[in-house]
């Protein structure tokens, strides 16, 4: 009985140190947790120059998968088994063959997501401040989609993702007068919540010569791996404010990544058993006041199950434009550069502000 006794005690006392330390990380991981206003307020670095009513305007829209989802790589998420590259080496092979991208495809306005600095999954490259040395005439916004001490994820390797800085960067030719980051409604239950990301819309108000009209542009990069309702929210909240801006008489265009495939796009590509599935966007997401812009032909994103071989591969057409009706679509197209540097392509619009 006795060494029963001891047994069951030295077990208590080794499931109490147990539940101490469960305790004292999940508590770590809420104290430090970001926790952003609703809305605040983003420093503009200006070093542009204004734009006028009637004038062509060039935009990209692309997700650099933070250099480090190249065509070599597969994501844990998406059913791979990697939380970052291999080495230093290979992010800065893909980061350099984004920046090609950007630079060869020159555009006035640019709307990136997943831009990373001081993160280990990108090995700690500056991305930021590398894409605004690429253009020191354009300004220059950034805004957190993903801030976190620590992201002990995955689990079972030694590439887990670690501490993530990353998020929504806008360069601009053209001067933006004010930018700010809205917190997107919605959020994972705790204590995920804690070490996950937390969306936002970016929206840049860009002051054109001699009107009282704006050119607002609105940089996104909604949910992913939720069940859906988190896009569903998110959508409404971007549904409403953009309208809000088109009411007071601006110009609205909205780009970046909205995770969910197009309506119009909806069978474009096959759904592949036991990968990512993407949602299916509403059909009526969007008021009479506004249209998407997107390439119904290219695919914008592959999945990351496994490194990308070509040919009958998981696509989705996910990334694209939002456009307000007092703006006229000239062209839109997506860039396809094989996967090989990001699991996203770029996708290009070129518009005209119409002077209404």
């Amino acid at each position: 009985m006795k060494v029963l006794l001891k047994i069951l005690t030295i077990l208590g006392i080794f499931i109490g140190i147990l539940l101490i330390l469960v305790a004292g990380i999940l508590g770590y991981f809420t104290v430090v947790e970001y926790n952003p206003p609703k809305i605040m307020k983003e420093p503009v670095y200006y070093r542009s120059q204004l734009i006028y009513d009637n004038q062509p305007l060039k935009l990209m829209s692309f997700n650099i998968g933070y250099g480090g989802l190249g065509r070599d790589e597969d994501f844990v998420m998406d059913g791979g088994k990697k939380g970052r590259a291999d080495s230093k080496e290979v992010v800065e092979g893909y980061f350099e063959g984004i920046q090609n991208l950007l630079t060869e495809h020159e555009a006035d306005i640019y709307l990136l997501q997943e831009v990373d600095f001081n993160s280990r999954r990108s090995y700690e490259l500056n991305e930021v401040g590398l894409n605004d040395a690429l253009f020191p005439n354009y300004d220059h916004v950034f805004s957190y989609n993903y801030k976190a001490k620590f992201v002990p994820f995955p689990f079972s390797t030694s590439d887990y993702i670690g501490k993530v800085n990353s998020g929504l960067q806008t360069l601009s030719k053209y001067r933006i007068n004010e930018s700010f980051r809205h917190q997107l409604p919605g959020a994972f239950s705790w204590p995920v919540r804690t070490v996950n990301l937390k969306r936002a819309i970016q929206p840049n108000y860009i002051e054109i010569q001699g009107s009282s009209k704006k050119l607002v542009v609105i940089n996104i990069h909604l949910s992913a791996y939720d069940d859906g309702s988190m896009r569903l929210k998110e959508m409404a909240y971007l549904k409403d404010f953009i309208e809000a801006e088109y009411q007071k008489g601006n110009y609205v265009i909205v780009g970046g990544d909205f995770n969910q495939v197009f309506y119009e796009t909806r069978d474009t590509f096959p759904h592949h058993e036991g990968t990512w599935e993407a949602m299916i966007m509403d059909k009526d997401t969007l008021s009479e006041n506004f249209s998407f812009a997107i390439d119904p032909l290219t695919p914008t994103c592959r999945s990351l199950h496994a490194p990308y071989t070509g040919g009958e591969f998981p696509y989705y057409i996910i990334d694209g434009f939002i456009v307000s009706n007092n703006i006229t679509v000239t062209t839109i197209n997506t860039i396809n550069h094989d996967f090989l540097y990001s699991d996203h392509n770029p996708v290009i619009l070129e518009v005209t502000l119409n002077d209404l």
